[in-house]
């Protein structure tokens, strides 16, 4: 029996930010056939998306450029690439380049640029194509899946990958009640909002981690130098990253906490044992991160639906801290008093001449206040794909090739990433990666995560691959 050597070696990989340009990335560095690569995105650059986006120097990653090396297996490649190039891209690394937290707009120039030497090194045969559209339909049959782009072109693949990336949800009423007005920014990284306010007195932060950090880092570099007064709900506020080194893996002494009770138990124990033994606490997420997707994947969906409801806003503060230098300009602000936050609800927002009048709920009062600014600093993420107002989701959805996920965070897949039909039925040419995959695995959105998916997705489409050499004549 001869094999096709051809078979599924064109891949369209719908999404260009972050998820889909490593994807690609893996896939011609990994392959030993020819193969042909497109990626449906709008943006003219691939690898930014929206997090890598920021033209904001001050916007930087939240980790060591140890960590994030595209390739695990050259834990250093990041930090090399910085040295060579980072200079002329407009920034000069520090003398630990290791330990640096980095722009985003310039890991974003190194993904991107890390995809041009892939395309550029690929096997020779292969092809690779940006096509600079959004898709919105897919008819998927056994063997061939054909894409409609924005722009009326048909796309044939073997595989398709799906990239999306994350959504922004509608304007909620009381944001949308002020969303013409100057003194509102919907978004903590809108430049133009942001110019607007460097005169206002005071200005309302909703929300009070990364998003927030960015928003004071971006007014303070602007000169601002008004009152800050930030809310959040449940009263937690981002700590800065510090070089806490792990413990032990405390996780592993047992069998896996089952539901979201017993793991908070188990946390809060080995944060006392810590606090006890003089130690850091920012050990914990260092101990937790390897056991994230067994945790989530073990579980109910009761209990990853009382984690979400309970525990998240506790995890996103102890597993997302902030980069020492953007922390700086937080903790300067508090210290000349011009920044204090509480725990508190945004009730509604309305007009009230230049400034903009918030209701706020507090644990003991309710109150009405004028601020000449409002940056909503929530890093508003949309996973229900049932809310997502996006053509090419729905679409999805409407023709049942897709199905959300039974938490109600992004679509139902295997535990590798292939995606399930309405009716149930394991696609095994369409895959997801990234956000898509929430409700899979929780921590889908991170880069280690990323990467990690990327690499066994990439493997994963390879190994139906048949390399020439070893086709019988």
């Amino acid at each position: 029996m001869h094999t096709d050597p051809h078979s599924f070696r064109s891949i369209a990989i719908i999404g260009g930010g972050f998820a889909g340009a490593l994807t690609a990335i893996k896939l011609l560095d990994r392959t030993e056939v020819p193969l042909s690569v497109t990626i449906l995105e709008p943006r003219d650059e691939l690898g930014r998306g929206v997090a890598y986006s920021t033209t904001e120097a001050v916007h930087l990653v939240n980790g060591p450029a140890s960590t994030f090396s595209l390739h695990p297996e050259e834990p250093d490649h990041l930090v090399h690439w910085l040295a060579e190039n980072a200079p002329r891209y407009g920034w000069t690394p520090p003398a630990d380049i290791a330990s640096s937290f980095p722009p985003r707009y310039l890991y974003g120039t190194y993904v991107r640029d890390e995809l041009r030497r892939a395309v550029s090194t690929a096997r020779s045969g292969s092809s690779f194509r940006h096509v600079r559209a959004s898709a919105t339909r897919l008819v998927s049959a056994p063997h061939r899946i054909e894409i409609t782009t924005s722009e009326g072109e048909t796309i044939e693949a073997d595989e398709v990958i799906l990239a999306l990336g994350v959504f922004q949800p509608e304007l909620a009423p009381r944001e949308a009640a002020v969303a013409a007005h100057p003194g509102f920014a919907a978004s903590p990284w809108d430049s133009t909002a942001l110019d607007r306010l460097v005169d206002a007195q005071e200005i309302l932060l909703i929300g009070s981690s990364l998003s927030m950090v960015d928003a004071v880092t971006s007014m303070e570099a602007r000169g601002f130098r008004g009152q800050y007064r930030v809310i959040s709900r449940r009263g937690q506020f981002i700590e800065v990253r510090r070089n806490a080194t792990l413990e032990r893996d405390f996780l592993a002494q047992g069998p896996l906490p089952t539901t979201a009770r017993s793991l908070l138990s188990v946390v809060k124990a080995e944060r006392r044992a810590l606090a006890a033994a003089g130690k850091d606490w920012q050990a914990l997420p260092l101990a937790i991160r390897p056991h994230i997707l067994p945790l989530w994947q073990k579980a109910s969906d009761t209990e990853r639906l009382r984690f979400a409801r309970h525990l998240r806003a506790f995890w996103d503060v102890t597993a997302h801290r902030a980069a020492p230098d953007s922390y700086h300009a937080v903790s300067n602000a508090i210290a000349e008093g011009r920044l204090g936050h509480q725990p508190a609800r945004l009730l509604a927002m309305r007009r009230f001449g230049r400034l903009i009048a918030a209701t706020l709920k507090t644990r003991s009062d309710t109150e009405v206040r004028s601020f000449g600014g409002v940056i909503d600093c929530r890093g508003h993420q949309l996973h229900d794909w049932r809310r997502i107002s996006d053509p090419f989701v729905r679409n999805l959805l409407a023709s049942g090739e897709v199905r959300p996920h039974s938490t109600g965070f992004g679509i139902d897949a295997t535990e590798q990433g292939d995606v399930i039909s309405e009716e149930g039925r394991v696609h095994r040419n369409i895959s997801a990666i990234g956000h898509p995959l929430r409700g899979v695995a929780w921590e889908s959105s991170s880069i280690t995560e990323q990467r990690a998916q990327a690499i066994a997705l990439a493997d994963r489409i390879l190994g139906k691959l048949t390399p020439l050499s070893l086709v019988a004549s």
